[in-house]
């Protein structure tokens, strides 16, 4: 009988500890992915990124931007580059004439850390984000910026509730363990005392 007891409390310590191990296991999701396209042309006599504004819908994520130089001028060079928190150079698609494109391949970890070519940064901020630029053109205004949604936009919260529902059925799981562990182990501790067996052999034998 105490053997048995014992089984069965290892049994649902074991089924309580499951939940808790797959946790991390789950919580290594992929990252999100966005690829966008931003040409450098020139609109109504500017030179301009079309689009300036890369609205990212969260952090961390993958970004892909393939830049297009499109520029109707046959001579006009373009470039998309982002600079670090000391306008150092740490993204840059080099010179493109027009009809030429590069793809670039950036980490955001965060608005305030971007990991391209292995290298992570702290780059360069704008009124809204992480400004990007074409060097050539940037004294005449031709800048962008990548914008996080949550900062214009409310977060959804159904995600957070979600992790909040499987953490209150996991603290209840082992709530119910610990409790059955607790009387099983007080039932196996008082049969094992001499004074309890005694008392059940004279409850057996018919005696007082």
């Amino acid at each position: 009988m105490r053997s048995l007891a014992l089984f069965v409390a290892m049994s649902l310590l074991a089924v309580s500890a499951a939940p808790l191990a797959n946790r991390p296991a789950a919580a290594q999701l992929p990252l999100a992915e966005l690829s966008v396209a931003i040409e450098g042309t020139m609109i109504d006599g500017r030179t301009v990124f079309n689009a300036s504004t890369i609205l990212i819908p969260q952090v961390p994520i993958n970004l892909t931007i393939t830049f297009i130089n499109t520029d109707p001028d046959a001579g006009m060079i373009h470039t998309l580059t982002i600079n670090d928190a000391d306008s150092v150079i740490r993204v840059d698609s080099g010179n493109l004439l027009p009809g030429q494109s590069a793809v670039l391949n950036m980490t955001i970890h965060s608005m305030t850390n971007v990991t391209f070519n292995g290298f992570s940064f702290e780059p360069e901020q704008g009124t809204r984000g992480i400004l990007f630029y074409c060097i050539p053109h940037r004294p005449a205004g031709m800048i962008g910026q990548i914008v996080l949604a949550s900062a214009s936009e409310p977060v959804p919260e159904a995600p957070e509730k979600g992790i909040n529902i499987r953490a209150y059925w996991i603290g209840m799981i082992g709530i119910v363990a610990m409790l059955a562990w607790i009387g099983i182990s007080y039932f196996v501790i008082r049969s094992s005392t001499p004074r309890f067996r005694d008392h059940k052999e004279h409850v057996r034998r018919g005696l007082p």
